[in-house]
């Protein structure tokens, strides 16, 4: 079979193009493979210029640190809000008649004052009070509107496909 001419400039075209590629891409895979080379790949060879704490660091600021601590003590009047470390206790104060889960008031020093920082109690003052037989809503819907509400029928998904259709077009096959 005899090429003509055309053809065959053609395929030289091509030819020369994807020789062309395969050395470029070649030269890529020489750049990558050196930069890959000198690619660290553990973090203790990277280097730490934006000063990021190790674990140790961080583990020895933790320990460093002032922490709260819990102390039981009879009533207020037993908090010594004066003492050099009034301010890094949390003073708890056994409750004369306690709920489960909550035995003691708590307390800290703040500024060099008592206050009271824990508490379970809850002011539902103003809150709606459950009616029986309503549960969590008024459920003040009438007979009327239940059965209109429960002759709604759901759309099934080939009369969708219909309406979509009709307003979009047909829907293109996957």
């Amino acid at each position: 079979m005899e090429m003509d001419k055309n053809k065959l400039t053609k395929l030289s075209a091509l030819e020369d193009l994807a020789r062309r590629a395969k050395a470029s891409t070649d030269a890529v895979a020489q750049r990558v493979a050196a930069v890959e080379e000198g690619m660290p790949t553990k973090v203790s060879e990277l280097t730490n210029d934006s000063k990021f704490q190790t674990e140790t660091e961080v583990a020895a600021a933790v320990a460093g640190a002032d922490h709260l601590k819990r102390k039981i003590v009879a009533s207020v009047d037993a908090i010594d809000k004066t003492a050099a470390d009034a301010a890094q206790y949390i003073y708890m104060i056994l409750k004369s008649s306690a709920k489960t889960g909550d035995k003691y008031d708590e307390y800290m020093v703040i500024d060099g004052e008592v206050e009271r920082v824990g508490d379970w109690s809850v002011d539902l003052s103003g809150y709606v009070a459950a009616e029986e037989g309503k549960g969590l809503s008024a459920n003040d819907y009438t007979d009327e509107d239940k059965a209109k509400l429960a002759g709604l029928a759901v759309a099934s998904d080939e009369e969708v496909a219909q309406v979509l259709d009709s307003v979009f077009g047909a829907a293109a096959q996957a």
